[in-house]
């Protein structure tokens, strides 16, 4: 208990210090629009700098062909894949003891709640393992039957359709800001000073 506690200051003063440092910048900047609105334009130059993320779906659309090693190798891959199977068979079809599971976990969560996440998660173990364990064995002794399987899976999906609007940029805002240099930043001023004083009255 007291670890958690500590942990929950830590935690509220690293969101005081956070929210007091963008009271600060808003309050900076909201002067700045205020009384030199002229160095607007080289603030916007300096912080609309655009990082595209056309880098990150290349890295992301390269594709990696594991399938000739696992060929290569499928009778030791097989036999490792069967054996990962059959071990949750045992230990979660005979060893695993859930009525100790749900006395460790009782002080947390009520006892009804954790045997149903138990169950879901024995079940879910088990119908995992007995897929596993038919690959396993194919790939073992049969890896030929696993063609099918592979060519289905191997389905390419690009991720760059997924990440083009984060490509589009949006110039409204900094139009409507251009327009209302000095109403922008009175609000920048008000909101910043109003949410130093929240913070001081909740924190102080």
């Amino acid at each position: 208990m007291m670890h958690e506690h500590i942990t929950e200051i830590l935690l509220w003063r690293m969101l005081a210090i956070i929210l007091c440092t963008g009271a600060g910048g808003g309050i900076a900047l909201g002067l700045i629009l205020i009384f030199k609105p002229i160095y607007f334009e080289k603030i916007n130059r300096i912080s609309n700098r655009w990082i595209s993320f056309r880098r990150l779906s290349v890295l992301l659309d390269r594709s990696v062909r594991v399938e000739h090693f696992f060929y290569r190798h499928h009778r030791i891959i097989g036999s490792i894949i069967t054996l990962a199977a059959c071990y949750i068979f045992i230990y979660f079809g005979a060893l695993f003891n859930k009525a100790q599971a749900v006395h460790a976990l009782s002080d947390n969560l009520s006892s009804p709640l954790l045997e149903i996440i138990f169950d879901i998660l024995v079940l879910s173990l088990l119908t995992g393992g007995a897929v596993v364990l038919v690959v396993g064995v194919f790939l073992w002794l049969r890896p030929s039957l696993l063609r099918g399987l592979e060519e289905d899976a191997n389905q390419w999906i690009s991720s760059r359709q997924s990440t083009k609007f984060l490509d589009i940029s949006h110039e409204g805002v900094n139009d409507f800001v251009a327009r209302h240099l000095r109403r922008v930043g009175w609000l920048l001023l008000v909101g910043s000073v109003y949410l130093l004083f929240l913070l001081f009255r909740v924190f102080v």
